[in-house]
């Protein structure tokens, strides 16, 4: 979790690098819940993020938000083989149980209207990037290690890389000197998925569709 907070960073870093001024940011943290589409739980976890005023009505922001593992609804099941061919009984089917998760990286631009990015009461929309690497884990029934062993091309750990793009938007109010208290969501399609093995393929829990709803706190820094 420290990498990808210090990921974010370089990142928000970069960000404020296109503005030239430096003048003014804002960090931010809150809840997020992610439902993917055809999943039936949603994911529940929080996020970390900056973003940087270009004027009053237009800002760029940064997020990175870390959910929990959820459990697939059905358990799997392979094969084990001796190692040794005077084993008995040669082979075994075990199950196993899967968990898979989520961490995204979004960005995007903003527009304000009504009060702008540091005053009063608005709301804003915009277009958002998103990274998503969902991590898909495996554990399996208990088995004499010692005799048996899993297929060569089965890991017990596999990943999905997805790149996507979406729409966003929220209503926020800024309490002068305080900060301020933001609602939002996004609604993002993946266009680009890489797994990276066969245990990563083999999920019920993924899903190209996603949105997402976050609740947070922003201090606004001068």
């Amino acid at each position: 979790m420290v990498g990808k907070i210090k990921y974010l960073v370089v990142v928000i870093i970069l960000m404020m690098g296109t503005n030239a001024a430096l003048a003014q940011f804002g960090l931010s943290g809150g809840m997020s819940v992610l439902k993917g589409f055809g999943v039936q739980k949603p994911y529940i976890g929080m996020h970390f993020g900056g973003e940087i005023p270009r004027d009053d009505q237009i800002s760029l922001y940064a997020r990175l938000s870390l959910y929990a593992r959820q459990q697939e609804p059905m358990k799997g099941a392979t094969i084990v083989t001796a190692t040794d061919f005077t084993t008995i009984p040669y082979s075994q089917t075990i199950g196993y149980s899967s968990t898979f998760n989520y961490t995204i990286i979004e960005g995007g631009t903003r527009y304000y209207i009504g009060n702008g990015y540091d005053s009063g009461f608005g709301a804003y929309g915009g277009s958002t990037i998103m990274l998503a690497v969902n991590t898909v884990k495996r554990k399996y029934d208990d088995y004499d290690q010692a005799k048996y062993e899993l297929p060569t091309n089965e890991l017990s750990k596999g990943s999905i890389f997805n790149l996507g793009f979406g729409l966003g938007g929220g209503v926020k109010n800024t309490f002068a000197g305080i900060g301020t208290l933001y609602l939002d969501m996004n609604l993002a399609y993946m266009i680009v998925s890489t797994a990276s093995n066969s245990t990563a393929q083999n999920t019920s829990l993924y899903a190209p569709l996603l949105f997402n709803f976050c609740l947070g706190f922003r201090k606004e820094f001068y």
